[in-house]
């Protein structure tokens, strides 16, 4: 199966901006517990003007999934847990109400010895480890790594694609030993 790590695209430069929410209980890597602890449903807020660019996708302050892009991981794991943020807009009389998912991924220990770090400990190129137990697995995220990756198998990929989702990008991973990259024909905003 081919794989694609998913991100949020660089380009955009007028994301939601979440605000009043505690960064200390939503943030990326927490352990099962602490996410079992969180509120099914948070409330929060956001700055919303006609440059505001609500996407499929953010990283701040946690990795969290628009409602739609919810269901298409549900599809595929049917199992993963969410817990919600319903943003309202900060302006009284502005309507925008858009709701995120911070899901629950689990991390799996899938690293090929051909992955590259930079001095610091960061990931320079991420290659997966071809006998990693990954091959049944949709959504996933990369294991003893500092960053917070996460990989979706292709079938996810053009879900997201059919569907329209935007402010993403995809990046072919790699497996080791094959020299062969997932191969998507579109990369970068969808």
């Amino acid at each position: 199966m081919r794989y694609f790590e998913l991100k949020a695209d660089r380009g955009l430069s007028n994301l939601v901006q979440i605000q009043k929410i505690d960064t200390q209980i939503y943030k990326n890597g927490i352990p099962k517990e602490s996410f079992d602890a969180i509120r099914r449903l948070q409330v929060a807020y956001f700055d919303h003007s006609e440059q505001t660019e609500v996407c499929d996708v953010l990283e701040e302050p946690a990795f969290m999934v628009s409602d739609a892009l919810r269901r298409v991981f549900l599809i595929y794991e049917p199992r993963m847990e969410f817990r919600g943020v319903q943003l309202f807009a900060n302006d009284m009389e502005d309507r925008t109400a858009p709701l995120y998912w911070m899901p629950y991924i689990e991390a799996v220990s899938c690293m090929g010895m051909e992955s590259r770090k930079y001095p610091n400990g960061m990931l320079e190129k991420l290659v997966l480890d071809r006998d990693a137990p990954i091959h049944d697995r949709h959504v996933f995220r990369v294991a003893d790594i500092l960053e917070y990756r996460i990989v979706i198998s292709l079938p996810v990929a053009e879900s997201m694609i059919r569907r329209q989702m935007t402010g993403i990008t995809f990046e072919p991973v790699a497996f080791s030993g094959s020299g062969k990259e997932g191969a998507l024909c579109r990369t970068g905003n969808i």
